[in-house]
């Protein structure tokens, strides 16, 4: 997958493999240190940035897999809260696919039969991943990720995931657990497509506490922050630059809440991903090409 090869590992094949955490706390920070120890530096002693974003490579198909909603982990006290998450493609061959929640409601034993003897991937939503388009992948949503396709990955920092089906490899399994929080009617996904040209600046997923944008650096905006949210910045293509340094695909930025603001430029096509706890468009973002800080693609200015 010709932007992405070179920046990151690939197999012995040529194929891009694995992911790679761009928020996590153990990210290490320009001036010494790790993510999460500047950001509980600078917040109140927060264990670390509310939002995690991930690059994924996918030289095979991954696990079928779930997360918990909120309702789910609070009652298994397996986590702080449940899990939503966003894919962005990036890059996708003409034959990839993803798999988003179910095709029709189903029964708890159907599901539990269809994991055990290999057929469940016959009973999830199919999609052709498309380069551009963005889909919302809400917690409680069986769901997969075909080979061929690298994308950004945002969701809540919770390291939680049960397996229902993982092709035949000797990874552990958590039938029950995935089960027990598996939303068993028709798929709740949502797929929104590709941008069209001229536009500065579109919400693409929206979570209960993530808010994904995406922005044209060539409009060039100024994120302020003002105390509130904090924003990461992850850069889609090449050409963008923050505060005129170069930011290569796949890197990432972390905008605090308080400080300076931070100048995003880049040469036509460079678009980056804004990431925020929301809720709605970020209010610190202000985009140069007359566009307010408000409006999204397909709305009239505020």
């Amino acid at each position: 997958m010709g932007l992405w090869r070179g920046a990151f590992d690939v197999a012995d094949d040529g194929r891009l493999i694995g992911e790679a955490w761009l928020s996590d706390v153990q990210c290490s920070v320009e001036g010494g240190g790790t993510l999460g120890a500047l950001v509980a530096d600078g917040s109140r002693g927060k264990a670390g940035p509310p939002l995690l974003a991930k690059l994924l490579f996918t030289a095979a198909p991954l696990s079928v897999q779930v997360h918990p909603t909120d309702e789910a982990a609070r009652i298994a006290g397996s986590s702080a809260s449940g899990k939503d998450e966003a894919w962005h493609i990036l890059e996708a061959t003409a034959d990839a696919r993803v798999w988003i929640g179910l095709r029709q409601p189903v029964t708890r034993g159907a599901l539990r039969a269809a994991a055990e003897d290999g057929t469940v991937l016959s009973l999830l939503r199919p999609h052709a991943a498309r380069p551009g388009e963005t889909i919302l992948v809400p917690a409680g949503t069986v769901h997969a990720i075909g080979a061929g396709i690298v994308l950004l990955e945002v969701q809540d920092p919770v390291d939680i995931t049960y397996r229902l089906y993982d092709h035949g490899r000797p990874r552990e399994l958590q039938l029950d657990a995935a089960l027990d929080v598996a939303d068993l009617g028709r798929s709740r996904g949502v797929v929104v497509g590709a941008a069209g040209a001229g536009i500065a600046r579109r919400t693409v997923a929206t979570a209960r506490r993530f808010v994904l944008e995406i922005c044209d650096a060539a409009a060039g905006f100024t994120l302020a922050p003002d105390g509130a949210p904090e924003h990461i910045l992850v850069a889609l293509a090449g050409g963008a630059t923050l505060d005129g340094r170069a930011l290569p695909p796949g890197a990432a930025a972390f905008i605090p809440a308080t400080g300076r603001p931070a100048r995003m430029d880049g040469a036509p096509g460079a678009t980056v991903a804004l990431l925020h706890a929301g809720p709605g468009p970020s209010r610190c973002l202000v985009v140069d090409r007359g566009v307010s800080p408000l409006r999204r693609a397909g709305q009239p200015p505020a």
